[in-house]
């Protein structure tokens, strides 16, 4: 059966199979035809008897390049090139570049491949004859906030402080050296440490020994001494306590002698020795019994070991000479004439220098100061070596003083 026809809907149309056994060869195009089928040859086949069934010489059309021989493939239809030196390629079109025409850069080395050279690069260069420094700090390769510095064939890492390592991706321990003195503890931060340090010691290191006199602990004058880890006051006299904040009782060692009345007083004492017999800063020494003055009426006081005695002026007696002798009061001049005592100091003055031998006994007499200005006396014993002017007396008269005793 040549033809067949198909119903698709109410028609009936003829359809030409002439190409369905496909009688074009070597890839040749099979076109119906109303009549005849017809084959569009390709380029390899040739049109014989109208079916394509002949194949072109593959080699014919000279594909090969640079004078390279052209084999054709048995059974493939198809040719291979055999390329003289120096070339390369399906059709032996790449021309072939050896090491010995190029040169690497940098130190590269060359490698021949089939096709053409390869220069092989040192570190930290590229391309293809090595003439492109790399930039090695391109990939960021240092960490924790690193400088990195590209260099010739590799890079450098410069840490920030408290890192180490070729990357500085190592945390540095700044308390392995032990940096912390006295005992104090090292606490490890970044970049950096931190010394705790002990109570009685400071500084960065805890090299320091704490001053606790620094900040003037002690009072009143008081001398503060340092140790370690504690401080001692040297109080000044009249001051105690820890910090010689309290008054001392200076009485309280009963520094006064032989019943001396202390006085306390701020850092200090006093002794009042009245009526104790004794002088001195505490009453230690016995004082003179003439000190207390017991002599009266100016009469002159002699020590002796264990008393004294009362010298008295003229017209005095008694122990102290504390007792007045009044002889004139018998009246015993006659004719009008005055009674002076010998011994008052009103009339006479007082005598410089008192003789041994004036004492009590003596220290009677009187001398009549008569109108003839004669003087009458009663027995006279001698003649006194002082010549004294009263201003009772008559202004042209010197009289002679004696000294008289009553009989």
């Amino acid at each position: 059966l040549k033809n067949y026809y198909f119903s698709v809907g109410s028609f009936c149309n003829k359809n030409d199979t002439r190409c369905l056994s496909n009688s074009c060869q070597n890839n040749s195009i099979c076109n119906d035809h109303p009549k005849d089928n017809k084959c569009h040859c390709s380029d390899a086949a040739i049109d014989l008897d109208k079916d394509c069934d002949n194949v072109k010489d593959p080699c014919f059309s000279n594909p090969c390049q640079g004078n390279a021989t052209c084999v054709n493939t048995p059974g493939e239809r198809s040719f291979l090139c055999k390329c003289p030196p120096g070339f390369s390629g399906t059709t032996c079109e790449t021309a072939i570049v050896f090491c010995g025409t190029i040169a690497c850069q940098h130190g590269g080395v060359c490698h021949q491949d089939p096709l053409h050279p390869v220069c092989i690069c040192p570190d930290g260069y590229a391309g293809r004859f090595c003439e492109k420094d790399l930039d090695e700090c391109a990939s960021s390769p240092c960490h924790n906030g690193a400088v990195c510095q590209d260099e010739i064939s590799g890079y450098s890492c410069f840490c920030v402080p408290g890192y180490q390592g070729r990357h500085c991706d190592l945390e540095v321990d700044e308390c392995v050296s032990d940096p912390c003195k006295n005992e104090a503890t090292c606490l490890n931060e970044i970049g950096r440490y931190t010394c705790i340090c002990p109570r009685d010691y400071s500084g960065v290191n805890c090299e320091m020994e704490v001053d606790e006199c620094w900040s003037q602990p002690c009072r009143n004058g008081a001398t503060c001494r340092d140790a370690l880890g504690a401080y001692f006051c040297d109080c000044p006299l009249g001051f105690v306590g820890e910090h010689c904040e309290l008054n001392s009782d200076e009485c309280a060692s009963q520094p006064c002698l032989h019943g001396g009345l202390c006085v306390d007083g701020q850092r200090s004492y006093s002794c009042n020795c009245t009526g104790s017999g004794f002088t001195g800063t505490h009453c230690e020494t016995l004082m003179p019994l003439c000190w207390s003055k017991p002599c009266h009426n100016n009469a002159t006081c002699e020590d002796s070991a264990d008393n004294y005695t009362c010298h008295c002026w003229p017209g005095y007696t008694g122990a102290q000479c504390e007792t007045h002798i009044n002889i004139c009061s018998r009246n015993s001049c006659k004719s009008g004439g005055t009674c002076v005592e010998l011994s008052p100091e009103k009339q006479y003055g007082r005598l410089a220098q008192l003789p041994s031998s004036f004492s009590h006994p003596e220290a009677s007499g009187y001398v009549c100061i008569c109108l003839s200005l004669e003087i009458k006396r009663k027995e006279v014993l001698r003649q006194s070596p002082y010549l004294v002017m009263s201003s009772n007396w008559p202004t042209t008269a010197q009289i002679p003083l004696r000294k008289l005793i009553t009989v």
